[in-house]
């Protein structure tokens, strides 16, 4: 339905109707989506004899070509989402035999939809990472971005696609891999290095898909970032052995537990983060031993009565902890300081 050859025409009162009658339905559909969604037109000859007979007013009815029900049945399931997982082994048949390219893209995009319940169908669409249709790449990269999986077997895939010709695909690729944070540090080289090219070509857009998952995978080689400790002795054998808090607020709370495996990273979210913060690093409850990491705070938030929405990042790697900041408001990264 999010086809502008929708009938009836999308946002029209009558798709409205037609939208709550399938919310209504619900999974009940599945059958006739997916009868809709593997849908093939007529031999063009026989469609060119229906349009010669419309035209002279000898049929009524007006004929729905495929690529019309595959984007309704693609649009139904993205409403569905995970609960049409039941779908997913007839998807993937759909999907590889591709019956047309507007069958092909719509399975993809109704296994994204279906989210992580569609694991199945990794294999099959990562299998097409290598597709000479750049569509069909696009379309594989897509689903799976929404789909995720195993790091140890997506991540290898995802990045081969960060040098792939199209930008589009690079950002997706991108995208996917900083949904699996720092399990994809391995991929770090990476997309610095396609950060760098999609700089040198003048896409900024696809540069800030790729600087998204650099944030969230190893926020300190993207933002501003400052060492709070060298060298620090809350690690042993790749894992956090003492408790890091912070206190924001009159609020103390634990930021990094321990055994959490290194490289890692910890998020402090307030969308009024204007004062100070301390950092502890503590033994645990079971003990008064306690280091004050000291006194910090983000520069460069407006003040009231502007809205404030700033991510501030704590990360461990390379045995030291990190502070770094991020306006999520007016996209761009802060400056954290020490105040004693």
């Amino acid at each position: 339905m999010a086809s502008s050859g929708a009938d009836p025409p999308y946002g029209s009162p009558g798709w409205q109707k037609k939208d709550e009658a399938l919310r209504r339905i619900g999974t009940n559909a599945i059958p006739t989506l997916l009868k809709m969604i593997r849908a093939k037109d007529l031999p063009p000859a026989v469609l060119k004899v229906l349009e010669l007979a419309r035209s002279r007013r000898l049929l009524s009815t007006r004929y729905r070509y495929a690529s019309t029900r595959n984007e309704e049945a693609q649009y139904a399931f993205k409403v569905l989402g995970p609960s049409a997982a039941s779908a997913v082994p007839a998807l993937i048949k759909i999907y590889e035999r591709d019956v047309s390219p507007s069958s092909k893209r719509c399975a993809a995009s109704a296994l994204g939809s279906i989210g992580r319940s569609a694991q199945a169908a990794l294999p099959v669409l990562s299998k097409d990472f290598t597709h000479t249709d750049g569509q069909v790449r696009f379309d594989a990269v897509t689903a799976v971005l929404f789909i995720g999986g195993d790091p140890k077997i997506l991540v290898p895939a995802l990045q081969s696609l960060l040098k792939d010709p199209m930008h589009e695909i690079r950002g997706n690729a991108a995208v996917a891999l900083g949904n699996l944070e720092e399990r994809a540090r391995v991929a770090v080289p990476a997309l610095l290095e396609t950060m760098e090219d999609l700089a040198r070509s003048g896409d900024n857009t696809q540069k800030g898909l790729v600087e998204y998952a650099l944030w969230h995978i190893a926020p300190e080689t993207v933002g501003k970032p400052l060492v709070v400790e060298e060298a620090t002795p809350m690690l042993a054998d790749g894992a956090t052995t003492e408790t890091l808090d912070v206190l924001s607020n009159g609020e103390r709370r634990t930021f990094l537990p321990p055994g959490r495996p290194a490289p890692c990273v910890a998020q402090f979210w307030s969308r009024q983060p204007r004062g100070s913060l301390t950092l502890y690093r503590s033994a645990g409850p079971t003990t008064n031993a306690e280091h004050c990491l000291g006194e910090y705070e983000v520069v460069g938030i407006p003040p009231p009565p502007a809205s404030v929405n700033v991510s501030l990042l704590c990360v461990i790697a390379n045995r030291q902890i990190i502070l770094c900041a991020r306006d999520n408001n007016r996209p761009g990264f802060l400056e954290v300081r020490r105040v004693k």
